[in-house]
């Protein structure tokens, strides 16, 4: 059994990527659905609403979703607005993903920006959990929303191949390359991740 997990920061700094954002989760569902992919799909969005003294609000927006179900999700169902705890998110969201019978389980995170507001965990907290993802065979891709997110992926532990700084413009030219990988996992446990020449074009500008 498969199961995809989305984590997207809402923070309000996201709001000039917000819509170039969720049409590239809708577009890397669409294509799970299209490559006949058996897996469920879960999104979830995260900020701190209050500002770094406030806790963490964290919405699951579409829970256990089959690809070819899913409703497109809309700018008007979920707005950016505050910090973000990513610590917190990334624990509760590993939590989410153990508490399912799972084989094969992507685990997809895409900030614009570090941590800055987490109550509960701390970055090495997160690391240990996703350590155990990977340790399953799971696989983290760390997607950066026109942020380079190298330093930030490598304190939780992700390799460099499984992590891409997406210049804006390119976020569903990024989630058509995870869907590649995606695909390749599902039919043979490959792991996921990018090429130097993906990473290298999804940086650039447009």
């Amino acid at each position: 059994m498969q199961h995809d997990f989305i984590l997207l920061d809402r923070s309000g700094s996201m709001k000039t990527l917000w819509e170039e954002a969720l049409g590239a989760v809708n577009s890397y569902v669409k294509k799970l659905a299209e490559d006949k992919i058996d897996t469920g799909v879960t999104l979830a969005v995260f900020d701190s609403p209050e500002g770094q003294s406030g806790a963490m609000d964290f919405k699951i927006v579409r829970d256990r979703i089959i690809p070819s179900t899913w409703h497109e999700v809309a700018t008007t169902e979920v707005e950016p607005r505050g910090f973000t705890p990513l610590n917190d998110a990334t624990c509760q969201l590993v939590n989410l993903a153990k508490a399912g019978n799972y084989d094969k389980v992507a685990i997809i995170i895409m900030t614009d920006g570090a941590e800055n507001a987490s109550k509960e965990f701390t970055v090495t907290q997160a690391k240990l959990l996703l350590d155990q993802c990977r340790a399953r065979g799971w696989q983290v891709i760390f997607l950066g929303a026109n942020f380079d997110n190298a330093a930030q992926a490598a304190s939780y532990g992700n390799s460099m191949r499984s992590t891409v700084q997406v210049a804006r413009g390119n976020l569903q030219a990024a989630t058509m390359s995870v869907n590649s990988a995606r695909a390749e996992y599902a039919a043979t446990g490959a792991a996921m991740g990018f090429t130097d020449e993906e990473k290298r074009r999804l940086a650039e500008k447009k």
